[in-house]
Formats: structure tokens, C-alpha cells, sequence
């Protein structure tokens, strides 16, 4: 399975895109850097430090750093829908392999969706500098965002186009 445009987009609009690296969380103490679409910027793309970068090239960054976590979903146990697995890579793109790494083991041991987003809900501390986290409302909402996302109903395309012919049956 593959993030769906509109997970794509979302992610694109909660980023936010800059053509500039930026210290990501500002006021850092440790330096990390990020560009684009909240890229973090590597030792092996370290180049990006003084480039200014389109926003075409923002998304194939995105694109890029999305891939891993596809990829991290797609082996697990069971398959999810695609609210589910779009949730997961937006929560993942924020919090990195390790956390979406517990949420895959959560639902591989249980394949209940309401214990996955329960672990998701435990991530929502900002660490400002190495080894003191604070509660963060920002990343209560982005959780509480991305738990709604993974709990929208899934409408199969073909229901939709039943419905839209009984409705054009319906006024002819």
C-alpha cells in the first residue's frame, strides 16, 4: 500500500514548506536542521544546509522519507485500511520509525486499532534539549488529528459510484 495524495497533502499542509533549512523544534539545543517539508537534514545530505530548494523538490524529499515508513507498514502482521495506514505514515513522518515501530508491534499482537491509537496518544512530550521532554498541545492535537484520520470509515470507490447512479435514476 502507498500514502494516499490527500495524507500527502496534509502532511504538506501541517509542515509547512520552507526553501531554507530551518532549526527543527526551533530552539533546539542539539542542532537538527530540516528543509522542505520537514526533511531532517542528514550527514548525507548535509549540502542542503546553504541550498534553497523548490517546492517540487521539498515534495520528492517527502516522498523520500515517506517510502521507509510505507515500507515499515506493509510488513506487518495484518494489513491496515487506508485511513488507518495514512494515519500511521503522518504520525510516523512526526515521530519517526521507532514509535510507529511500537504501534506495528501493538496492532501485530493484538490487530486492535483502538490499542494502536492508544499507544499513539503516548507521544505527545517535546524535548527541548537532551533528555527533558514537556507536554506539548501541539502534538496533543497532531496525535488527536492523526487518531481521527485512522478512525475515518473507509468508503469503497464502487459504493460511490452505485450511489451516484441510483441518485441520477433517482431525478431522470
Amino acid at each position: 500500500m502507498k500514502t494516499s495524495q490527500s495524507a500527502i497533502n496534509k502532511l504538506k499542509s501541517i509542515e509547512q514548506f520552507s526553501a531554507k533549512a530551518y532549526l527543527d523544534p526551533p530552539g533546539n539545543s542539539y542542532h537538527q536542521y530540516s528543509i522542505g517539508y520537514g526533511h531532517q537534514i542528514g550527514k548525507t545530505d548535509s549540502i542542503l544546509l546553504n541550498q534553497t530548494i523548490t517546492t517540487v523538490k521539498g515534495e520528492q524529499l517527502l516522498r523520500a522519507d515517506v517510502a521507509p515508513l510505507e515500507a515499515q507498514l506493509n510488513n506487518a502482521k495484518y494489513k491496515f485500511n487506508q485511513n488507518q495506514f495514512d494515519g500511521l505514515v503522518i504520525f510516523g513522518y512526526n515521530t519517526g520509525s521507532g514509535s510507529l515501530a511500537k504501534c506495528i508491534d501493538t496492532w501485530n499482537a493484538t490487530h486492535d486499532i483502538n490499542k494502536v491509537t492508544a499507544e499513539m496518544a503516548k507521544y505527545t512530550k517535546v524535548q527541548k534539549t537532551p533528555g527533558v521532554y514537556t507536554q506539548s498541545p501541539t502534538l496533543e492535537q497532531r496525535r488527536a488529528f492523526e487518531i481521527s484520520w485512522m478512525q475515518r470509515p473507509v468508503v469503497p470507490i464502487l459504493a460511490i459510484f452505485v450511489g451516484s447512479l441510483l441518485a441520477l435514476y433517482a431525478f431522470s
